[in-house]
């Protein structure tokens, strides 16, 4: 058997030794001159897009792109960068979303937390990360009633430029169960309503979720410059008002998102417009 394959192989080399001659024109090289290939690329999303899914912490490639002026739930405002190989924790969390509120006022016009909207960051899946991806991307989009921050709802139309005056976030009549807000109802400021929302703050990446009364006071300070703004008045002066803060959900807060919706209460009494640039003329006390 060994002395077959011998012979075989020595047939074979020459077979090879009376192979005919390359055509002259030939040059004997047989991948000089293949075109290069592209460079491979990833998937990434890209700003103005709008989205026909609601907001997810997870941007997949499946999720349907639609036209702005389709029915659609959220817009991307920013596509950001994500810097090191570790997948983000909250960490780097509570850093893409302190970028995406300052790129969401430069795409709306505004702050983002002005109106009826909620902004949320979607990271790459872990295989489209480990596969070289580290973008982030920032989306905004309605919801029902402000003090539903989940409460995503379609619409038509990008946000790009201009907030619609109908969506901005205004009065609203609190209901109470004892001592404890049960429900914050959004009402037009024409109707008499207990508190007006004045905006939305980022606290710090590393502050605990709120338990304790001075956590709590070191909050309502942030709301009160928040307060003063929105008032026109000193913020010295927003000591002489009640105020309420909203913060995410103990999981959410967990996970990296620390943003707190601020109004300004009225306590028991009521008003029946907006204290928008009053410099607190006709704000009960």
């Amino acid at each position: 058997m060994a002395g077959t394959v011998l012979a075989a192989l020595l047939t074979n080399l020459a077979l090879a030794g009376c192979a005919p001659g390359l055509p002259s024109q030939a040059d004997g090289k047989l991948v000089d001159d293949w075109a290069k290939m592209a460079a491979v690329t990833g998937w990434e999303p890209k700003v103005g897009e709008c989205l026909g899914g609601a907001p997810t912490d997870v941007a997949m490639r499946s999720a349907p792109i639609v036209d702005c002026a389709e029915t659609h739930f959220g817009e991307v405002v920013h596509v950001g960068t994500i810097k090191g190989d570790k997948y983000p924790g909250p960490a780097q969390k509570a850093a893409a979303l302190a970028e995406c509120d300052a790129k969401a006022k430069t795409y709306l016009g505004r702050p983002w937390g002005d109106a009826r909207l909620e902004l949320r960051v979607a990271f790459p899946r872990t295989g489209t990360w480990e596969s070289g991806a580290r973008w982030f991307r920032c989306e905004v989009a309605q919801v029902k009633t402000v003090e539903d921050d989940s409460s995503f709802t379609t619409r038509t139309g990008s946000l790009k430029g201009a907030i619609p005056a109908a969506l901005l976030a205004g009065c609203v009549v609190v209901h109470k169960t004892g001592d404890d807000i049960s429900q914050m109802e959004d009402v037009p400021c024409s109707k008499a309503h207990h508190a007006e929302y004045v905006g939305v703050f980022r606290d710090t990446a590393t502050s605990p979720y709120p338990t304790s009364d001075r956590q709590w006071n070191r909050i309502h300070r942030e709301c009160d410059k928040l307060t003063a703004k929105f008032v026109g008045v000193s913020v010295n002066q927003t000591l002489y008002y009640g105020g309420i803060a909203t913060v995410r959900d103990k999981d959410t807060w967990a996970s990296g998102d620390h943003a707190v919706r601020c109004a300004i209460s009225f306590g028991k009494k009521t008003v029946k417009k907006s204290v928008r640039g009053s410099k607190g003329k006709g704000i009960p006390l």
